[in-house]
């Protein structure tokens, strides 16, 4: 018989910050061979001024008993970059789901709901009304792993190659 998995969940501190970086990057290898990966994301490249020096914003890492990353999750304010979207956020409190990866070995253990509880309990705190993220077609189980989740699907991008679902949940009908 297989034992329990132990993991534990943290938010992301200037401590722990490479590894998450090194995890991040790894994980955006295989998940977007279509990207630059040369050239890191605004957020990660700049994760103390995006997520560790701030109240409205945190990333956080599930790690192993190891101590080695095997899932992230974290949340930022919705800067309104989808001008399909601006009526959907316009005049609402929305922050954005962000960085949701977890490592392939580690998939199906219960691991992105737990990251998931976690960073709701902290959204819901910071005073967030709406929850947006965006998925891809193509990364397997994304879509329903946050339709699970009460996400509404409101809009599907037609783009051949990113496939974007934007999806979006109301923070009062949070449950954790």
């Amino acid at each position: 018989m297989k034992s329990p998995l132990t993991y534990t969940i943290k938010k992301v501190q200037k401590e722990n910050a490479e590894q998450v970086i090194r995890f991040i990057q790894e994980l955006l290898k295989g998940l977007f061979p279509m990207m630059d990966h040369d050239q890191l994301p605004l957020d990660i490249l700049h994760l103390n001024t995006h997520y560790i020096d701030r109240d409205d914003a945190a990333l956080f890492v599930a790690m192993d008993e190891a101590g080695t990353a095997i899932g992230t999750m974290g949340y930022l304010p919705y800067d309104g970059r989808f001008d399909q979207l601006e009526h959907l956020y316009k005049h609402v409190q929305t922050t954005e789901l962000v960085r949701c990866y977890i490592a392939e070995n580690y998939r199906r253990m219960g691991i992105g709901s737990a990251l998931y509880n976690t960073v709701l309990r902290s959204i819901h705190n910071a005073g967030y009304e709406k929850v947006y993220l965006h998925t891809h077609s193509f990364l397997p189980g994304g879509l329903s792993f946050w339709q699970a989740k009460g996400f509404v699907l409101r809009l599907i991008e037609e783009d051949s190659v990113w496939q974007t679902l934007h999806m979006d949940k109301e923070v009062k009908e949070i449950s954790y």
